[in-house]
């Protein structure tokens, strides 16, 4: 193998492979050979504002009908308080709230801190969803039950048109927290592929000239 300084400040090796050749640098002067930002463009495949702006329409509606099984009147109902009780109403909706917006953000600046954050909140909505699924559950078996006590309440008739309302409610909200699930892994699953699946850059410190050795054939 030969190799020699050239005048023109460049280190030129030649293997059998080929010859590299390096700008020229003072010490200690970091030199980038190679850094591709195209891998954050699969992120945008999973079209995160789409889902974004449907994950702040699911916590909006979240907390709505949050709201409206707050003012229902709840002192006939043994087991309605049991979801205010958790404050799956409000954590929840500010994590489906949060994400949803990073979401977005993502897509209008596309830059690595911004996936990474949108990835890191989606993975946590995901997980509050999963929770909300166990919570609602557990409500809505709960809620079922509880239907006997309206037997012994007066008026009859108003106690059960209350429960159908908050069982209802109780329905609707679990079937959004299953879409908030299936919304979060989408994203968080396209920006594990733009972050973590990704090819980082390469930096090479390369010496002045004049500190190359010269090797004579």
């Amino acid at each position: 193998m030969e190799s020699q300084a050239t005048t023109k400040g460049t280190f030129s090796s030649f293997p059998q492979m080929g010859t590299i050749s390096f700008p020229q640098g003072p010490i200690g002067t970091p030199v980038p050979f190679y850094k591709s930002k195209a891998y954050l463009q699969n992120f945008l495949k999973g079209e995160p504002k789409v889902l974004g702006t449907v994950q702040i329409m699911i916590a909006l509606m979240n907390f709505a009908l949050g709201m409206i099984i707050i003012l229902v009147p709840s002192r006939s109902y043994i087991y309605t308080n049991f979801i205010l009780s958790t404050g799956y109403i409000f954590w929840g909706t500010a994590f489906f709230l949060v994400s949803g917006s990073l979401s977005i953000a993502a897509e209008n600046k596309t830059t690595n801190s911004l996936v990474q954050s949108s990835l890191a909140m989606n993975t946590v909505s995901a997980v509050a969803a999963g929770l909300g699924i166990i919570i609602l559950s557990i409500n809505l078996a709960m809620n079922d039950s509880s239907y006997y006590s309206c037997i012994f309440e007066s008026p009859h008739e108003t106690c059960v048109c209350g429960l159908a309302v908050l069982l209802g409610i109780g329905v609707i909200l679990l079937i959004l927290a299953i879409f908030e699930l299936a919304f979060s892994l989408e994203v968080s699953s396209f920006g594990c592929k733009a972050t973590c699946c990704s090819q980082s850059g390469v930096t090479i410190f390369m010496p002045s000239p004049s500190q190359v050795p010269v090797t004579e054939a």
